[in-house]
């Protein structure tokens, strides 16, 4: 579900459940946290991607389907999902996110965690939160907020539309847009030219640059959300879903 590749002192991490899209389930986002302790103390920077073409469209809702209530399973994956973006932030060294996809739901906040983002040109980001009747998660309501305002988030809550790699880069969402085949040499390239700072100084700068604090945001979000889940909309557009599914790997976002 996680893989990883040196190339030199940079750890290229990858979510790498490509059969379903790199959709997010609970023993995923354990791996990469227990793949982020083990490689973040050893490298100099982390590059976090994907296998194939997707970089992460959210929750599988193929495995939400699989809880007889799929409150429960919003609740289960959140809390995985949360220590995943608080272990992202607590990197004792630098984060790149090199995007090479699409990206909606639950993975914004994988993406938008990184200290540097770097996207390639057929990735797009979707909300995808509010066809689902649900809150943002993962720190989004934070990410979002702080780089491209409150009401530009609420937008693209209400009209779920795409934002392209260039729209993002506009926006600020990402800091460079690469071409497809150029992207992770791009991003462990830039990685390796990065001024080596001690981690207390990283970690301190993060800190000092958290101006409304993402673990409180975290908290804030899962109340949020695990409450969201458990209204009637939920369990219907899920449904929704099923009856209207017509490809093998479907997530949020598709």
């Amino acid at each position: 579900m996680i893989s990883t590749e040196a190339r030199g002192d940079i750890a290229v991490v990858r979510l790498d459940r490509p059969e379903r899209r790199n959709a997010l389930v609970p023993e995923q986002m354990q791996a990469l946290v227990e793949t982020l302790r083990r490689v973040g103390p050893a490298c100099a920077a982390v590059v976090l991607t994907a296998s194939g073409p997707t970089f992460c469209p959210g929750a599988d809702l193929k495995w939400l389907t699989s809880f007889g209530d799929p409150a429960l399973g919003v609740a289960e994956l959140v809390a995985v999902h949360h220590l995943a973006i608080a272990t992202l932030l607590e990197l004792p060294v630098p984060l790149i996110a090199a995007i090479n996809g699409a990206v909606a739901g639950g993975g914004l906040g994988l993406a938008l965690a990184a200290d540097y983002r770097l996207a390639a040109t057929s990735a797009s980001f979707t909300a995808a939160y509010f066809r689902l009747g649900l809150t943002l998660d993962g720190g989004s309501s934070l990410f979002l907020a702080r780089t491209i305002g409150a009401a530009r988030t609420m937008e693209l809550l209400l009209t779920n539309r795409r934002v392209l790699a260039d729209e993002a880069l506009a926006l600020g969402l990402v800091n460079e847009v690469v071409d497809d085949a150029e992207l992770l040499e791009r991003a462990t390239a830039f990685a390796a030219g990065l001024l080596r700072v001690p981690a207390a100084t990283l970690l301190s700068t993060r800190h000092l640059l958290d101006l409304n604090g993402i673990r409180n945001q975290l908290q804030l979000e899962s109340v949020a959300i695990r409450t969201a889940a458990k209204q009637p909309y939920f369990r219907a557009a899920l449904a929704a879903f099923l009856d209207s599914q017509v490809r093998p790997a479907p997530a949020v976002g598709d």
